[in-house]
């Protein structure tokens, strides 16, 4: 080796050097474009000898590219990363980010990958949500899962602090009852809690609100105007939240967002003798201080209870009851059939972009071949062009033509209830299907389709439909599935019934009617854990 050639090698190292600089000054300088230009012409006169250096460029490419929002372009340079490091936990969390709404099951690995190297809070709840839309684990598989990474967490969360102990149960005049939630305001969650507020009896219970969230507005407003005794904690840590529910001295506290707010992990500090959750996760926590799950044995069958941290609490009248966050909700008035006019049926989807996986995709593509003149509307605000360009290749991968696939993200003139109206039949995503929006579109007179499954957040659209009587929309097999999609598509005398009567059927439901029913049973079965909690404990 020449002193000419190593001066050479290090004059060419130098102007690289000088070249990155000037590309990450116009990198700072939002001049994502021409920073990408000059790190693209940097790669292939960077020797591979020199990976960290390489390592960088790409991960610097990445970066613009997603500054730029290009995520497709952010995926590969991310990717190429992987090449020349694979120990950079921050490359596999952002890539399994970025396959959210792409790729669920690239999602999860990268995730995972990521975990491996160094667990985080933040990324095992973005895992948790995400593994709960997926159809790969099951409920046991999701339990074992969650359970190892609470315990791991558990004495990082705890610190110098102690979970709380009870050496006896509180003697109360009334059995304290709390709920804790990061949603007090007008969301989805509320609609299903406003019933119990605004019906438990405050005379036999004192009840507690500990709202984390953000948010205030008229919902706020009206679970305060119940006499709740209402808690602001947004500011709190999970400390202090918790010495918070402590000191009130709480008798069972209820969870109500799960892996979706930030103030989970107060639970840890044990809060209150015996805590419980409903609803806001649609998945087993993981974690042993969190005594029960309020549910039916329809979403959680005892054959399968084992599979849950929680223990059921079952309600025999049925999980859930239903009401507007808006008291007298405006709801459009209910056209005909758009099949009387189309002359073909028209199937559609609402729900959110992260839970039409490649599993559903599949599914749909099913159905639009065994009802061969059908359409499939995707409808949601948010759709983007990204998404469009991914669900038409899913589709043709199926050998579904892209006539027969209509995308919509046009805000209605009146409010979103009349999107529904563009639907004969709504197809539910599997296995993460709807709930809420399975009930919208009920009072608009569109019955959902549903393919039942394993977990919770695969049986809310069966749960609503089995509320209202609607059983021959609820199907336990993909065959089932398709078959009954062929049987409802030929009878539209059926279809015409629902679309004309299936808002008074609604209005009429259990599930949107019989509010005291409900938390009158809810009431009781509280009174029964407590009693057996200090019957064990004196």
């Amino acid at each position: 080796m020449t002193l000419l050639y190593i001066f050479d090698k290090l004059s060419a190292m130098s102007d690289n050097k000088s070249k990155t600089e000037y590309a990450n000054e116009l990198y700072s300088q939002k001049k994502y474009n021409e920073a990408i230009s000059i790190y693209q012409e940097l790669i292939p006169i960077t020797d591979d000898s020199q990976w960290y250096e390489k390592c960088e460029l790409y991960r610097m490419i990445g970066n613009a590219y997603y500054a730029l929002q290009d995520f497709d372009n952010a995926i590969i340079a991310y990717e190429h990363t992987l090449n020349y490091s694979t120990t950079n936990d921050s490359i596999y969390n952002i890539l399994g980010y970025l396959y959210y709404y792409k790729d669920i099951d690239k999602a999860i690995y990268y995730y995972l990958k990521g975990m491996e190297i160094k667990p985080n809070l933040k990324n095992f709840v973005m895992l948790a949500q995400i593994m709960i839309k997926n159809k790969n684990y099951s409920q046991k598989e999701l339990k074992e899962i969650f359970e190892k990474y609470v315990d791991y967490f558990r004495p990082q969360i705890l610190g110098e602090n102690k979970a709380f102990t009870y050496e006896k149960p509180y003697n109360h005049d009334k059995l304290r009852i709390g709920y804790l939630s990061s949603d007090v305001h007008c969301h989805t969650m509320m609609s299903f809690c406003l019933p119990i507020f605004e019906n438990h009896n405050q005379e036999k219970f004192d009840i507690y609100i500990y709202a984390c969230g953000q948010k205030n507005d008229s919902v706020t407003n009206r679970i305060i105007e119940t006499g709740i005794k209402y808690n602001d904690c947004k500011d709190l840590n999970e400390y202090e939240l918790a010495t918070k529910i402590h000191d009130d001295e709480i008798d069972i506290l209820i969870d109500l967002s799960g892996y979706t707010h930030n103030q989970i992990w107060s639970l840890l500090f044990k809060p209150a003798p015996i805590i419980g959750q409903y609803l806001g996760f649609l998945g087993t926590y993981g974690m042993k201080e969190v005594d029960f799950i309020i549910a039916d044995e329809f979403t959680i069958p005892q054959d399968i209870a084992q599979d849950y941290t929680e223990k059921p609490l079952y309600i025999n009248s049925g999980m859930n009851r239903f009401t507007f966050n808006t008291k007298n909700q405006k709801l459009p008035e209910i056209t005909p059939l758009p099949c009387l006019t189309n002359n073909y049926i028209t199937f559609g989807s609402f729900n959110c972009m992260s839970k039409l996986n490649p599993y559903t995709i599949d599914l749909w593509s099913k159905v639009l071949h065994a009802v061969p003149t059908s359409r499939l509307l995707i409808y949601r605000t948010t759709l983007q062009e990204r998404d469009i360009i991914r669900f038409k290749k899913q589709f043709t991968q199926n050998n579904i033509d892209e006539s027969r696939v209509i995308f919509e993200n046009e805000s209605m003139p009146i409010n979103h209830f009349q999107s529904y109206l563009m639907a004969d039949i709504v197809l539910d995503p599997c296995p993460f299907g709807g709930l809420s929006l399975t009930i919208e579109e009920a009072f608009m007179g569109v019955p959902t389709l549903t393919l039942v499954g394993e977990t919770i957040s695969a049986k809310g659209s069966g749960r609503v439909n089995k509320a209202i009587g609607l059983d021959e929309f609820v199907t336990y097999t993909e065959e089932e599935y398709v078959q009954k999609a062929v049987e409802l598509s030929s009878d539209i005398d059926k279809l015409n019934y629902y679309r004309t009567n299936l808002r008074e059927i609604m209005y009429n439901s259990e599930l949107c009617s019989d509010y005291t029913t409900y938390v009158d049973e809810l009431e009781n079965s509280y009174l029964k854990i407590w009693q057996d909690y200090k019957d064990a404990n004196n």
